[in-house]
């Protein structure tokens, strides 16, 4: 077999493998969307007319539908993968309007140059869009590369285009395709240039799919906040060169045990679930908030101070006890004890351990209270004998 029979097999044997490879990554939830598979498979089905010929007409006809198909598809993949609006509206009535004129150009008033150029521009806009759309999106160097990756395809298609209708002219006689320079063209490109866009989105999918399980290692599976892991990590993000600076907020909720034996452990969840809704309510861009385990939820704040961190707690406070508990299964009222701690420029491990102490006393002089570390002996043995005396006057154990 020469040279020249190698190329013109060779994509069509590519695509067939590159879409049963996305397929196959698709059913394995690594692909966000099957269409990279149906471009790739429909791409394949297009060079195949060019491998094993039916009739010039039909060739024509038919593989022009599906280029336009499988850019269609490309775009949709790409959109999808940058989580953005497949923009429908734009997109389908350029692939549906583009049969009018290539039906016209193929078998009506038959010209091979004005219908490759048709095609050329169809997919370059049917790509282009979709990578002109996502391209302010791509931050992570594999989305940088599938977007260059998606603009070198369609500035191969607009430069062919261009030059083989305006300059180079391509044959008007559907016959001539099969041996034409274009033909070689579209061949050559294909199996150097434009095989970076399959492995720019399969360098995309990757890095993709490494973040989505690092963010599902980082976080708690009942109410999506982060775990302590999760928290560690963000909270190292949050410190400078001079250390961390904020304060830390421990919740926990008041006689949850009781929830769990009274209501069931499906609403001690449900209440947990709530929880974590009400409190996201109040969070904002300085905040981390995370679910340690049970029924305690631990909250950082960047560059905050105690009182500022005790007011915010107080908030959070009278948001839980004056909420609405009946959508949990909750007839009776649910509160939250909060102890407060600042970080200072020191480690959060020790402010959370103040924090928790201060949390103790809220929770053994009454509950549904805020306390902050300041309040404390700063001695833990005088600190120790302060709560067993409050505990002993009050007859209150924790939790």
């Amino acid at each position: 077999m020469d040279t020249q029979n190698i190329i013109f097999y060779l994509p069509s044997a590519i695509f067939v493998i590159l879409a049963f490879f996305f397929l196959l990554l698709w059913r394995l939830g690594l692909s966000s969307s099957w269409q990279w598979a149906a471009g790739f498979a429909q791409t394949a089905c297009g060079f195949a007319l060019s491998s094993f010929p039916v009739e010039p007409t039909f060739d024509q006809f038919v593989s022009g539908v599906f280029y336009t198909g499988a850019a269609y598809c490309y775009g949709s993949a790409i959109l999808i993968h940058f989580g953005e609006d497949k923009w429908r509206a734009v997109r389908r009535p350029v692939a549906i309007g583009f049969m009018v004129p290539h039906t016209y150009l193929v078998l009506v008033e038959p010209s091979l140059r004005l219908d490759l150029f048709l095609i050329e521009m169809v997919f370059a806009f049917l790509l282009g869009f979709a990578v002109w759309k996502c391209a302010p999106k791509a931050k992570p160097a594999a989305d940088l590369a599938l977007v260059a990756a998606g603009a070198l395809v369609v500035m191969d298609c607009l430069i062919r285009g261009i030059v083989f209708t305006f300059v180079f002219r391509t044959s008007e006689a559907m016959s001539d395709f099969l041996h034409s320079a274009y033909n070689m063209s579209v061949h050559v490109t294909t199996i150097t240039v434009c095989l970076l866009f399959p492995l720019g989105a399969i360098a995309a999918m990757t890095a993709a799919a490494i973040d989505r399980h690092r963010h599902s290692a980082g976080r708690d599976p009942l109410t999506g906040l982060l775990n302590r892991r999760g928290f560690n990590a963000a909270v190292e993000g949050a410190g400078d060169a001079d250390g961390l600076s904020g304060a830390v907020v421990l919740c926990d909720i008041d006689h949850f045990k009781q929830i769990n034996d009274t209501f069931g452990h499906a609403a001690g969840d449900r209440v947990i679930i709530e929880v974590t809704h009400r409190l996201s309510q109040l969070q904002d861009d300085r905040m981390h908030i995370a679910r340690f385990g049970g029924e305690e939820f631990v909250i950082f704040i960047d560059s905050a101070r105690e009182d500022d961190a005790a007011h915010w707690a107080e908030r959070a406070r009278h948001h839980l006890a004056t909420s609405d508990w009946s959508a949990a299964g909750i007839a009776s009222q649910v509160t939250a004890s909060f102890g407060v701690a600042e970080i200072g420029r020191s480690l959060i491990d020790p402010a959370i351990e103040r924090a928790d102490r201060a949390l103790y006393l809220a929770k053994v002089t009454g509950r549904n209270r805020v306390a902050s570390a300041s309040s404390l002996r700063s001695d833990r043995h005088d600190f120790v004998a302060t709560m067993g005396d409050i505990a002993a006057r009050s007859m209150i154990a924790p939790g």
